[in-house]
């Protein structure tokens, strides 16, 4: 009786034990699934965004939507699925929405009708990005339309824009923030409430505005087109913050505003910029025009852009000649 009770004791242990193997076995073997993180954000549905039931393309489908409806995220999942409410819990795949959409674009918008005009005339398609409250251009967004003959654009506030216009392959690594903080000084420059380091004093200046991004990015692929508005009859002269190279502001040309209400700044980052009005009566020649349209529509014009400038240029990644935009020396 005893030998037949020590069998069965040792029968059970081995069970017990294949049976522990097997389940810790199995928990070695089981994948993770995706990770959840919880958002709160307005999207844009693309052309034909699918609804699903669950964030699985076998689930059921609940309905199509068209483009530039609003739907609120609420999470994402690592595996490529936003979480929306519709007043129901659904699920969109990621790159069938967008934070850019028609929607939010004013009638009578002067800002985004010269930003739309540059965009026409060029060609290219024109997309107003909505930003949300952090005013942050997300880099999923963003690289969604990198290499497409596009033109993204991003209204601040009603002095600041700025427009992207889509060159070439080259994706960002990290969000576009344009929490910009803006700093006015008029008559003279006061250095000693300015931020650090400032532009060279200019004679006769009648208003600097800083515009401090607070962290900046650099466009090795695309141009920042940045649009301030100003007003008529000034000469506007532009200083980037030259995050890379100098760590300076540099000077990088003249914008006469008679041609248009706001200046225009091409650059190849998203940093600090500083901006230096001074009055004027005097009218534009006709190849002043030219210039002035040029860089409107974010080619650099430069009188001495020859093969021996283009060879001294360290700043960035050398353009095609029409979209040539590095700083002046």
């Amino acid at each position: 009786m005893r030998r037949s009770f020590r069998k069965k004791a040792a029968a059970v242990m081995m069970a017990a034990a294949v049976l522990f193997t097997s389940v810790q076995t199995d928990r070695v073997v089981y994948a993770k699934g995706p990770t959840y993180t919880a958002m709160q954000d307005v999207y844009y549905t693309k052309e034909n965004c699918v609804v699903y039931a669950e964030p699985d393309y076998e689930s059921t489908v609940l309905t199509t939507i068209g483009a530039n409806v609003p739907v609120r995220v609420v999470g994402m999942y690592s595996n490529g699925w936003y979480r929306i409410n519709l007043g129901v819990i659904a699920y969109v795949k990621m790159d069938s929405v967008t934070s850019a959409g028609a929607i939010g674009i004013k009638n009578g918008d002067k800002q985004v009708a010269d930003a739309q005009r540059t965009a026409a005339e060029l060609g290219y398609e024109f997309v107003y990005l909505t930003l949300n409250k952090q005013k942050v251009i997300k880099k999923d967004i963003y690289n969604s339309y990198v290499g497409k003959k596009v033109m993204l654009y991003a209204k601040i506030n009603d002095e600041l824009g700025v427009s992207f216009k889509m060159l070439y392959e080259d994706q960002i690594k990290r969000d576009i923030d344009l929490n910009v903080t803006k700093y006015e000084y008029t008559s003279q420059w006061s250095p000693s409430a300015a931020p650090v380091p400032t532009p060279p004093p200019v004679s006769g200046a009648s208003r600097v505005v800083y515009y401090q991004f607070p962290n900046p990015i650099e466009l090795k692929g695309q141009l920042a087109i940045f649009q301030f508005k100003t007003g008529y009859d000034k000469i506007v002269e532009i200083y980037p913050y030259d995050v890379e190279y100098t760590d300076s502001y540099e000077h990088m040309n003249n914008y006469w505003t008679e041609f248009s209400e706001f200046a225009y700044a091409p650059v190849t980052q998203v940093a600090s910029i500083a901006i230096v009005e001074t009055e004027t009566a005097s009218s534009l020649l006709d190849d002043e025009r030219d210039i002035m349209s040029d860089f409107r529509k974010g080619i650099k014009y430069q009188s001495d852009d020859d093969k021996a400038y283009r060879n001294n240029i360290v700043h960035g990644k050398l353009r095609k000649d029409t979209e040539y935009v590095d700083y002046e020396y």
